[in-house]
């Protein structure tokens, strides 16, 4: 076929003034940068730093991470492969799957040290009506406001207490606990810097919670807040755990993957 070449005519020049191309070709920018958002889709991570695109968030059944592909599969990978944490993170920014991950990968798996230093070495005490621990950098994304740190201690000392023995019996050591964002709340703020700490820290609160409602269930709280953070200051999840939930994850009701999964608010 051969091709004819268009010479310009007076209706074309018409059509190609300044005004009009200027509004078509913004116009024609604009679809384009709808198009790509829209199909920004999800990302998994696994402990192995690789990540899979995906169409939506996946779906935990038994042991398995249910992962819809970007091209439709469906497929299953093992639980104990995703790295959930930073999964979670990095779809909390909203970058969607074109974007190269940086600074993701998951630490080897390691129990929660025991501290050769006291947790004030790690935190910053502010003047202000909060506190929150130091860092260096702004952690991202931002945490979730309101759930924080307090000057305030919880008024009920014995609960307090109560929640430092379940934490030292799970080897949960860099915590501090405030009243929560409001006086029947038990506010913990745990240093995690990995999934099984942050894992173990979620299994230790709702253990907590659990036993002080089996002894005396007119101390315990309405809800516990649970704000987990590296030692650099950047967010590992946000919580705000009902008895009913810390129950279901005491008693294996629910997996702490799925409890993570479904609760996390950063």
């Amino acid at each position: 076929m051969r091709h004819k070449l268009i010479k310009p005519t007076d209706e074309l020049s018409r059509w190609v003034r300044p005004g009009r191309y200027v509004k078509a070709l913004l116009g024609a920018i604009l679809l384009v940068a709808f198009a790509v958002g829209a199909s920004s889709g999800y990302v998994v991570i696994l402990k192995t730093g690789q990540r899979i695109r995906a169409r939506e968030p996946f779906t935990i059944k038994g042991k398995e991470a249910i992962i819809v592909l970007v091209t439709g599969t469906l497929t299953a990978i093992p639980l104990d492969k995703v790295d959930i944490v930073a999964t979670q993170r990095y779809n909390k920014l909203g970058l969607g799957d074109a974007l190269t991950v940086e600074g993701l990968q998951a630490d080897a798996a390691r129990p929660t040290p025991t501290p050769r230093r006291a947790l004030g070495s790690y935190v910053t005490l502010q003047t202000q009506d909060t506190a929150e621990l130091g860092s260096v950098e702004t952690p991202t994304p931002t945490p979730t406001p309101g759930i924080k740190l307090q000057n305030r201690a919880y008024p009920n000392s014995k609960v307090d207490e109560a929640f430092k023995q379940v934490f030292d019996q799970h080897h949960l050591y860099l915590v501090r606990t405030s009243i929560g964002t409001r006086p029947e709340y038990y506010f913990v703020q745990a240093v995690t810097d990995s999934e099984n700490e942050v894992f173990n820290a979620l299994k230790a609160v709702a253990a907590g919670y659990t036993v002080i409602h089996d002894l005396q269930p007119e101390l315990a709280p309405e809800a516990v807040e649970l704000q987990m953070v590296t030692t650099s200051g950047k967010p590992a999840g946000t919580f705000r755990m009902s008895l009913a939930e810390a129950q279901a994850l005491t008693s294996g009701k629910v997996g702490v993957e799925t409890f993570y999964v479904k609760n996390v608010i950063f």
